[in-house]
């Protein structure tokens, strides 16, 4: 059978998306030696999973879907910069995202949709964000941190989640290809 890498996410939606291209552009000034995520693909993953088995996908969809029986659409917004890993090795440059309860059960029935459909994933513990890029190196990382400790509480929009999409990441030299294998929405109260 045929493996995919993939992973589980949410479509952050317009607004919070146009903040952060226009943040991007701003920090890419700096000049840091950094792989920018191109707008597009600004995402907030729930969920990786590596390669996966296609035959998986549809057990998956169909506990994803009774799990979202009792969640209705919510509000999200992006607030505040940062980085993760230390200063001497950061790996990721990140907008947070402000935590609230309909999120967090959200991505707890995503993880009790994976356990049931017997797809592996990494366990992490779940730390709302999206990446905005990732360190190549440390040149020029000194004027980067500056700006990022500038925009560290500031808002970058909202948005409503509606549906939570499984995701194809094919990886390429130009950057990660995106695309939505399935989008399972969330009940329509």
């Amino acid at each position: 059978m045929q493996t995919v890498r993939a992973f589980i996410a949410l479509n952050i939606g317009d607004d919070i998306r146009n903040h952060l291209a226009e943040l991007i552009r701003e920090l890419k000034a700096s000049g840091a030696d950094v792989r920018w995520v191109k707008p597009e693909n600004l995402h907030l993953t729930l969920a990786f999973l590596g390669q996966v088995n296609t035959g998986k996908f549809q057990p998956l969809e169909t506990a994803l879907r009774t799990g979202f029986q009792s969640l209705e659409p919510f509000g999200i917004t992006a607030v505040g910069t940062g980085v993760f890993g230390p200063r001497l090795r950061p790996g990721v440059v990140w907008a947070g995202i402000r935590e609230n309860a309909e999120l967090m059960r959200l991505q707890q029935h995503v993880v009790a949709a994976l356990e049931q459909a017997e797809v592996r994933f990494d366990n992490k513990a779940f730390r709302p964000h999206l990446t905005l890029g990732r360190f190549k190196s440390l040149n020029q990382s000194e004027a980067l941190f500056q700006s990022l400790e500038k925009c560290r509480h500031q808002p970058f929009g909202h948005g409503t989640i509606r549906s939570v999409e499984i995701i194809k990441s094919e990886l390429k030299p130009t950057g990660a290809a995106y695309t939505v294998l399935q989008s399972v929405p969330l009940t329509e109260g």
